[in-house]
Formats: structure tokens, sequence, C-alpha cells
């Protein structure tokens, strides 16, 4: 098929398994008035799924944040209503660490957007990488602000699903150069009485940030809003210790640390940074497996951190076993009722490293399953109880009948169900870029790079039917790939091309492969415009509905 107007091929593919095709840059709303009243006045910066734009109100000349939604995706009803669904949530939230979000609508592309207040600062991440480990004070004031912003998003039925250090984001406000703002509630849950439309949530997806994901997070389990619980946990011991506590070189690895691994103590790892014990038990409670032993609400955390350094409040750790990860109700093996242990002695016992490597070689194939899966479907099967190291001995027989004990019974092992055929991917690019699941954008892994090292590639289950992917990297044009992972070891090479060297395209009637994205002005056929997917309000004249009008 030849390329047409939205396509620039670079290269020409060297076999079936190379292919070089660049989509159409997005197009620069700067100097457009959105919704008959916001003038943009440049790009602040653009994300996986669409671009942030700083503009003013040309009424009364108040700046603001505009995030528009990128046009490849404005004709998916499922993508539209997740970006909704951020304004919503965001907008039911009145409280003052919540970032403010004023209003709702269509784009002159056709796509939709929302505008919110525009935040001068930085993010966590962002002073975590400058700054290295923050000291306890700055990271109580930090967190406390946190904890507030959650508690009002939980107490109105919000569960964000994505805490990280880069979506909180830290301004100036009066005398307070630490004021932090709660942002991205784009994968955010609403509990209401109503259903969530087709696809946007169910049991089986994995919604979240790896590094940050609470064990049943990355099992692909019914979550609560003790994973936002678990990640602050994660947050905080990253400002504290300058890292986060699991790191891997793939999805997989920091999944199975998240899973089965016993965080280390922030202690531990900077001894001299003066961290409370009782601040060192908070983030360890936080970072428990099995939600019922972490903080139940963050109303409890608050309490639990205000209490440092008052000797009031001793915070209890449960010791958790992950030898039988399908005994507790995320699969996690726990202590005996009433077993805990109070801060500053947090026995968090280190398991036997041969039990752990006996059980990582069980749940290894269900564990990449997990990750084949992100964001689509669920693992299949449930994790199985690890049979005992030492199996139990019948009693020796004794000649004398009536002092003969009963023998014991022991059930024959299960039988491990066949594991997925898995093949691996090795998807390599000019520049390292995250690969993503083109329906919902999960994170399969990141792309082989010039400058990076070599990579074992992605794990996916062996199949004759192609998957839609998407590269995306900072900075460059995304790119919708196709694979086949009807073999193992095959090799895919793309080429990213930079946005702002994206040449303009020219008009052509030639027929658009579903790979490219449209320009409006020229494709002779529009996409469904949004509108088409949200109802309108008032009147059938094709306008969204705007959530922020009762």
């Amino acid at each position: 098929m030849p390329p047409s107007d939205h396509e620039l091929r670079v290269t020409q593919p060297q076999d079936e398994d190379v292919a070089v095709i660049v989509p159409a840059a997005e197009p620069d709303l700067t100097g457009a008035v959105l919704l008959d009243r916001y003038r943009v006045i440049s790009k602040l910066g653009a994300g996986g799924m669409g671009t942030v734009y700083l503009g003013e109100h040309s009424t009364i000349g108040k700046r603001v944040a505009i995030k528009v939604l990128s046009s490849q995706y404005a004709h998916r009803a499922d993508l539209v209503q997740r970006f909704l669904t951020e304004a919503r949530a965001a907008s039911m939230i009145p409280q003052q660490n919540v970032v403010e979000i004023t209003d709702f609508g269509a784009t002159p592309g056709n796509s939709v957007c929302f505008v919110m207040e525009f935040l001068d600062g930085e993010d966590l991440g962002a002073l975590v990488k400058r700054e290295g480990p923050v000291g306890w004070d700055r990271v109580r004031h930090f967190t406390l602000q946190i904890c507030r912003a959650l508690d009002a998003a939980h107490a109105a039925g919000v569960i964000h699903r994505d805490m990280k250090p880069e979506n909180c984001f830290r301004v100036r406000r009066d005398k307070d150069e630490d004021f932090v703002k709660v942002l991205d509630f784009g994968i955010a849950k609403v509990q209401t009485g109503e259903q969530s439309g087709p696809g946007l949530t169910q049991t089986g997806m994995i919604f979240g940030t790896p590094e940050y994901m609470s064990p049943e997070q990355a099992q692909g389990e019914h979550v609560d809003h003790r994973v936002d619980v678990y990640a602050l946990g994660v947050i905080m011991f990253e400002l504290l210790v300058g890292r986060v506590p699991f790191t891997g070189g793939t999805f997989m690895g920091i999944l199975s640390k998240q899973m089965f691994d016993v965080p280390p103590r922030p202690s531990d790892l900077v001894p001299d940074a003066g961290i409370p014990p009782e601040a060192e038990a908070i983030v360890l409670k936080a970072m428990q497996k099995d939600p019922a032993y972490r903080f139940q609400t963050m109303a409890e955390m608050i309490t639990a951190i205000e209490a440092v350094g008052t000797g009031a409040g001793a915070v209890e750790i449960v010791p958790e076993s992950v030898a039988r990860p399908a005994s507790g109700p995320t699969g996690f093996a726990q202590a005996p009722q009433g077993s805990t242990t109070a801060a500053p002695e947090l026995a968090l016992a280190d398991e036997r490293e041969g039990s752990r490597r006996g059980l990582r070689a069980v749940i290894g194939v269900v564990l990449a399953a997990a990750a084949i899966v992100y964001l689509s479907v669920r693992p299949p099967g449930e994790l199985e109880a690890e049979i005992d190291d030492e199996v139990a001995e019948a009693p020796a027989s004794d000649p004398t009948p009536e002092a003969e004990p009963a023998a014991a019974v022991v059930d024959p092992p299960a039988v491990e169900p066949a594991p997925p055929a898995i093949v691996s991917v090795l998807i390599a690019t000019n520049v390292p870029a995250q690969i993503l699941d083109a329906r919902d954008r999960a994170i399969y892994g990141t792309s082989l790079g010039d400058d990076t090292e070599p990579s074992a590639g992605i794990e996916l289950e062996r199949s004759d039917q192609p998957i839609q992917l998407i590269l995306s990297a900072e900075g460059y044009v995304e790119l919708p790939i196709e694979v086949l992972p009807d073999r193992d070891q095959k090799n895919y090479q793309y080429e990213l091309v930079a946005v702002e060297a994206v040449p303009e395209a020219k008009p052509s009637t030639s027929k658009r492969p579903r790979s490219s994205t449209p320009e409006p002005e020229a494709a002779p056929e529009q996409p469904p415009k949004p509108s088409q997917q949200l109802p309108a309000q008032g009147s059938n004249d094709g306008d969204v509905k705007n959530p922020f009008i009762k």
C-alpha cells in the first residue's frame, strides 16, 4: 500500500519484520482561541495522550493551562471518555491541594479539551532528581498535603490509581514555597452508582506506573482506595532515600518485586539522613503487601505522620510472608491474627533466599502473562500455593495396635497447568521509547534505542494475530506499529521523528491506512466528533456536553 499524505516513509523495510512509518505531527494550536474565550499563548508540554498549552482568558486576562486530547485519539470513544473522566474526577474534589478544573469543551480540530489552573513550579520527581534525598521535615509537609488531597478525593468516591512524584506539583503559595497540588486524574476510578463505560475499567486491567503499583494493582485484581495509600508510601520512600524501593530493567522485573520482595528500610540506604524510626514505620506500613495491613484511610495516615516525634501512637507493622501467594486476600501469606510488631522494631523478617527462588519459579509464568496483558485482560489463572519445602512423614508404626497413631494423609500436589507459549520480540528505535498498547496505552516496556544497552525485548504470548502498539518518546511524534508474535526472536526496527522535524503534509486523495493520523483540513472524511460519543446538552446541535453546567 503506498503511503498517504499523512505518512512519511523514512527508510525501506529490510524484511517483512522491519518497517519505518512516521505519522503526521499533531497540529500546534498556538494562537488559536478555544471555547470562544481562551487564547492559546504557547505549548507547555506534550504527553502520551495530549498536549498542554498556556492560555489566557480573553476577557479577564487570567492565565490558565489547557489540556487538549490528541486528534489521533479523538475518534476513540473510550479515550474521550477517559479524558472526560479526568476533568470530572478533579472537579468533584473541592480541596486546595487538588488541581482545579474549570471548563471543558470541543476544539476546532474535532478533539476535546479541558481548562485548569495554571501552575508555575515543578513536580516532586524533578525535585528529587535535582536535590536527591529530602529531609524528614520537608517530606512531612509534602506528605500531609498529599494525604489531605487524597482524603478529599476518596471522600468524593475518586481513587487516583496513578500517584507518583510527577503527579505532585510544587508551587509557591503565599509564604509557602512547598505548596503541593495533586494532578492527573486521567486513570482515576470514580465510584458511583453508574457503571463505567465498556473497556474503561474492569477486573484484570492493570492501571498505573509499575514503580508505584500496589501488589493487587500489579495482579490486575479489584482495587480500592488503599492502592493510593501504597503509592504514597512509595513516594515517601523516594523522597527520603532519593530513589524508589524497587527498580528493574523490565516491566515484569518491577512487578515481581512489588508483589514478592520485602522493601528495604530507608534508614539502611541513607543511614546519615536522620530519618525518625516512626517515619520509617509509616513508610513500611503504607507499603504492606496486604491492603488489610496498611493504613485503612488517609485520615489514619495523617494522624500517624502528625504523631512522629511526640511518642504517641506507635505504628504497628504486620510481618508478612510471600511464600504462599494464594493464601491471603491479595495472594500473600499473612502472619497469625494478632501478630504485630510496633515501630521502631519493624520485624519484617527477611525471607529465605531458597524459598523465594522456589516461589518465583512457580509464579514466573503467571507474572509473564500479567505483563503481556497489561491494561488488557486478566492473567490466566490464579497464583497457586507453593508446595511446602518439607513434606511431613507418616509416624512410625507401633507394634501395639491400640497405641498406633493415625497415619498422616498427604494430598498429592496439584499439577501446574501448561504455561502459555511466550515469544520474545525486540523493537529497536533511534531513541529510547515506551512501547504502549494501542488500545489503552498499556506499558509493555521500552524499546532498544541507539544509546541504550542491548535488551532482551518484550515478551508476548505467541499468536497468529497481529498486535497494535504505539512507540512514544518525549519530543517525538508517536508512531503506531503492528507486530506479529508468531515466532520467537523477531526483530523490528523503527525511526521516530522529532516533532519539529516532521514536514507539513501535502493534500492527497490516496486512501488512508489505519496507522495514519488525519489532518482535519485535508482528510476527505472526518472521524466522528467527540460529541457523537458524549451526550449533547440542550438541543441536538452536536456540541460536547459541558460537565461543569448542572
